[in-house]
């Protein structure tokens, strides 16, 4: 069955992927000779479908839990486990994403990013967090929400990696509130999804064909309480932020600092109570 699932969806997959590249870069020419802003015209429209419609074909099911998302402007900061994240986050609500420089100049995806409205930062450059926090208070100055991932990498959801504190800056800067959102991937069972993650320097290809090959794959999003900024510092914001990250994910504080896997059973347990 894995193999039929994978020749049946990878082919859709592909075709999916180029409508919706066009779609966008379409859709966001349009907006702009209408006018409109960012995240309100037929480019989110599409983003939206396009998105939906990529997790559906590869039997990702969304589930949202917690509060409300705040209104814009506001930081939004979530763990990060797969390229995945992107999809499901940008199904549910508009956000502008801080993503690698890289992004920038893959074929297709890269001028849809930038026209949703993806920020960049270059990696390893003198003072790249510096730039990126900057376009961020710029971007929450404007009115809108912007997400980046605090741990700067990929992990398997079993633990929290350390959390970068300086692009907290961005939100100190706007005055804007930060909320923390995370991501568990769940398969058929409940237990911690092993293909969803992409991690160990996996190939997009390979990753890609071995999730088409699973049944379905739940996306549970945790939203946590925002956090006002006023009068913190930015470590202080990035440790409130992790701490309510772990206790979502049902993490205890001293094993996501050890970075043990032992608090992936006791995530999996929350889910199921």
């Amino acid at each position: 069955m894995r193999t039929l699932r994978r020749c049946i969806r990878i082919p859709l997959l592909l075709v999916n992927v180029t409508i919706a590249v066009l779609a966008i870069l379409a859709a966001t020419g349009w907006d702009r000779l209408r006018g409109r802003p960012l995240h309100a015209g037929m480019a989110r429209s599409a983003q939206v479908f396009a998105c939906w419609s990529l997790c559906r074909l590869l039997g990702v099911r969304i589930r949202v839990e917690g509060v409300p998302v705040v209104e814009p402007p506001a930081l939004l900061v979530c763990n990060h486990q797969s390229w995945l994240d992107i999809l499901v986050v940008s199904a549910q609500w508009p956000v502008s994403f801080l993503s690698k420089s890289e992004v920038r100049s893959w074929p297709g995806i890269g001028p849809a990013a930038s026209a949703l409205g993806t920020l960049y930062i270059e990696r390893g450059a003198s003072n790249a967090s510096g730039r990126a926090t900057a376009l961020m208070a710029e971007r929450l100055a404007e009115g809108h929400r912007v997400i980046f991932f605090p741990e700067g990498t990929t992990n398997a959801g079993r633990e929290l990696l350390p959390f970068r504190p300086r692009l907290y800056q961005a939100a100190i800067d706007a005055g804007a509130p930060i909320q923390p959102i995370t991501l568990l991937y769940l398969d058929r069972t409940g237990e911690l999804s092993s293909n969803a993650p992409f991690v160990d320097d996996e190939g997009l290809l390979r990753h890609v064909i071995r999730l088409a090959g699973e049944p379905h794959t739940v996306c549970r999003i945790y939203a946590c309480e925002a956090i006002d900024v006023q009068g913190r510092r930015r470590s202080e914001l990035a440790a409130m932020s992790r701490a309510a990250m772990a206790q979502s994910l049902g993490l205890p504080q001293e094993d996501a600092r050890r970075k043990r896997t032992s608090g992936g059973a006791e995530a999996q347990a929350r889910l199921r109570a």
